[in-house]
């Protein structure tokens, strides 16, 4: 009897615990939004990074990529890495100076360093390594027209 009902009372316990578990999986973590994966359709809107660091046993932020974005495009705040076997994973861009202010274009495309380690346990770490399977979206710059006269002060 008492073992029933421990068994009844553990077991919603393992279920919710188990649920919240598969929610923070790599695949879904590192998920890339469907409007993300569309954009890297288009060969002409992507840009592969000149440089790619893969060490994530060095710690947090170690699994990044350097990307050179062309004059006249802005990036997008996402960057989609390929790896054959699974889904595409994504992470975040952020400039690549500290200030902020990035004079040259360049941005870092940031790799969830778990993710990294959960690939490695696959043994598709050196997937990540390869610049083609690093992509970062790029979209052409609006130049925004002054329509104020110099005279002029807004309200």
């Amino acid at each position: 009897m008492s073992l029933v009902l421990a068994v009844l009372i553990c077991l919603p316990l393992g279920l919710f615990v188990a649920k919240k578990l598969q929610a923070r999986t790599p695949g879904v973590v590192s998920a890339c939004p469907d409007s993300v994966l569309e954009q890297i359709e288009n060969p002409a809107n992507v840009v592969h990074p000149e440089k790619v660091v893969v060490e994530p046993w060095q710690g947090r932020h170690n699994v990044f990529a350097t990307f050179k974005v062309p004059d006249g495009y802005k990036a997008s705040d996402t960057v989609v890495v390929t790896v054959k076997g699974s889904h595409p994973y994504c992470g975040i861009v952020m400039p690549y100076s500290p200030s902020g202010m990035s004079i040259d274009q360049r941005v870092f495309g940031w790799f969830r360093t778990r993710t990294a380690l959960w690939l490695f346990t696959k043994g598709q770490l050196s997937q990540l390594e390869q610049p083609a399977n690093w992509k970062l979206v790029i979209l052409k710059e609006s130049k925004q027209t002054n329509f104020l006269k110099t005279d002029e002060h807004p309200l």
